[in-house]
């Protein structure tokens, strides 16, 4: 009788493996270890996931989208861009700077120079997620909030003012997380820093009513 795989079955794989690999590393973990942590079979294992790697590869991936898409979308729903900037900012290294990830750039980061992972992996992952980004920075440029202009570029310099080096820091165990930060500050600096480069000033017609409501 064939199995039935189910999506429930498959996000509770990644769940796991995703907690074995944070806290054992990625190389120290056997798919022998992760059946028996899931209370089945190897085969059941293999039925969602063709190798390790490609289970690492559903890790990362889960890992990558699961919080800015929420704040993407409150880009465009907020009327406050700087505000939404911050948080978007703050998501990021809270994200960036945490176990997992880290965990999970170790693991490629380890493989032979032979190994294709690496480079597989920024093509389908992270260079997809940063298009979404980009996207949703070029809808900005639409709807008249940020100056027009290549939206890659523009995300890679949002990215840059956020960056530091803090992820860095984080790789070598320098910080400890995101706590020994203050992400907000940074995250701050960098909307400021992004919006004098991109942002549009208001018009006339709105600085004279904002004028007026002051006085």
């Amino acid at each position: 009788m064939a199995r039935v795989r189910t999506d429930e079955k498959r996000n509770e794989i990644v769940q796991i493996a995703a907690e074995l690999f944070e806290k054992h590393g990625y190389d120290r973990c056997s798919m022998a270890a992760l059946s028996e942590r899931l209370g089945g079979s190897k085969a059941t294992l293999y039925g969602y996931f063709s190798s390790k790697e490609d289970l690492l590869r559903a890790v990362i991936q889960c890992e990558v989208a699961s919080e800015f898409d929420r704040i993407l979308q409150d880009l465009h729903g907020s009327s406050d861009l700087r505000a939404c900037l911050i948080e978007l900012g703050t998501a990021y290294h809270n994200k960036r700077l945490s176990s997992l990830p880290v965990a999970n750039i170790r693991a490629i980061v380890n493989q032979p120079p032979c190994s294709t992972m690496g480079k597989d992996f920024y093509e389908t992952i992270i260079r997809p997620a940063f298009e979404s980004v980009a996207k949703q920075f070029e809808l900005l440029m639409d709807q008249g909030r940020l100056k027009r202009a290549d939206p890659w570029v523009v995300l890679m310099h949002w990215k840059g003012l956020n960056d530091w080096d803090l992820f860095e820091r984080r790789l070598i165990g320098a910080i400890s997380g995101p706590e020994d930060v203050d992400v907000e500050k940074v995250a701050t600096l960098a909307a400021d820093a992004f919006l004098k480069l991109y942002g549009v000033e208001q018009e006339p017609k709105a600085r004279k009513a904002k004028a007026k409501k002051k006085a």
